[in-house]
């Protein structure tokens, strides 16, 4: 199918779930107020345009999944520069992205620069959806570690980044597990702790980055890299510390890209909002 004919397809079918179904398009709306400093019609105005954009990230990721051409992307600017400046240092790499835009298609964009990602992610609802992305991520040469199914996959993510690999992770949705209370926003938000563990256990840099769609095409964002002390690491305050300033780095891109914050669930602890 034509791109043009399947974005205008799957937009509309976003706009006609956002009409019918009000109780997801609460919550969602809920999730704006804070980033938007609770003015509701704000909130509402993001929440139409998110539900639209997600129409047309699921349309280029139907079209990632089954091998066809991808949007063009690229790194926005030169900064390529701080990735490559993270690589140099001949260390594991994480890559720490919210979910924001359409993070998949950032790993065929490096693969084309010589660059193996193996991709770290929760088993979904349905088995046979989790097997259908790993096929899909498969075809692109990019691997992916299922945590939650394997009570081993965590010391096998270790294991890879201390041989050197890149390994990219989601911040802003994490099991109950592995969540750690912060302040996004000026309000109590659970992040994954999962990123400062890793740091511990093998020094790995940490590296945030993001990929929003802009016009017909996405840009892969890399912020600096964030510098820690290894040693400093050995409390869970430590650690709860450095997932704060992960998601410090991240609020401003949030908020700039807040119609492509994707979380159909409620994402705040509901007694830190007003």
């Amino acid at each position: 199918m034509p791109a043009p004919v399947l974005n205008a397809i799957a937009a509309g079918f976003a706009r006609l779930y956002y009409t019918a179904h009000g109780k997801r398009r609460e919550v969602v709306t809920e999730n704006l107020l804070a980033p938007l400093q609770f003015d509701r019609g704000a909130a509402e105005r993001t929440c139409r345009e998110l539900f639209q954009q997600f129409g047309l990230k699921l349309a280029d990721l139907w079209r990632y999944e089954s091998g066809k051409p991808l949007p063009a992307t690229g790194f926005s600017g030169n900064q390529w520069e701080n990735f490559k400046a993270a690589l140099d240092n001949k260390r594991g790499v994480l890559l720490l992205t919210p979910h924001i835009g359409n993070w998949e298609l950032g790993a065929p964009m490096l693969r084309e620069r010589g660059i193996n990602l193996q991709v770290i992610t929760q088993a979904e609802p349905d088995a046979s959806l989790t097997k259908l992305r790993e096929q899909s991520r498969r075809r692109w040469g990019i691997e992916t570690i299922v945590i939650g199914e394997n009570p081993f996959a965590f010391v096998e993510v270790i294991r890879r980044l201390e041989a050197g690999a890149v390994v990219a992770l989601l911040v802003d949705r994490p099991p109950q597990s592995s969540a750690i209370t912060v302040k996004l926003f000026g309000h109590r938000f659970p992040a994954s702790l999962a990123a400062a563990e890793l740091a511990r256990a093998t020094g790995c840099a940490l590296l945030p980055v993001y990929l929003p769609r802009e016009g017909n095409s996405y840009a892969i964002h890399s912020l600096p890299e964030i510098h820690y002390h290894r040693g400093d690491l050995g409390t869970r305050e430590a650690r709860a510390n450095l997932t704060q300033e992960i998601m410090r780095q991240f609020e401003p891109v949030i908020r700039q890209y807040l119609n492509q914050w994707y979380h159909f669930v409620p994402v705040w602890e509901k007694e830190s909002l007003p």
